[in-house]
């Protein structure tokens, strides 16, 4: 049994992944995202770095996603205030932020899925 976001195989008798809490399926699909490791309780507070700055925050939340899909944690930060001002709104634009150790995985990831730096 596998996950199929994570690729984390399971011995029988366990039915849903639970770093990701979805069901297992019997064999992963030809074309699925690579592997990406689990990361240890010590890497949780790893520094972040910026992988990347979008115009938009639905841009940055395209490219979280992607980086979601392979368990690949991120964060996006705006300087936008919510919203709440609008006119008066200088942004410096959306960051993408990731752990540095996994900023080369997340490089190749948002390359293979076709979004690029704007």
């Amino acid at each position: 049994m596998f996950c199929p976001r994570c690729r984390a195989e399971y011995r029988a008798g366990f039915h849903r992944c639970s770093d990701c809490d979805i069901e297992l399926v019997e064999q992963l699909p030809a074309d699925a995202p690579p592997r990406v490791h689990r990361r240890s309780s010590e890497s949780a507070h790893a520094e972040l770095v910026i992988l990347r700055t979008y115009p938009t925050v639905i841009d940055a939340e395209l490219a979280k996603t992607a980086l979601d899909s392979v368990g690949i944690d991120s964060m996006v930060r705006s300087d936008n205030e919510g919203g709440q001002s609008p006119g008066l709104s200088f942004s410096r634009g959306v960051e993408l932020l990731v752990r540095a150790n996994d900023a080369d995985a997340a490089n190749d990831i948002l390359g293979v899925e076709g979004i690029e730096e704007p």
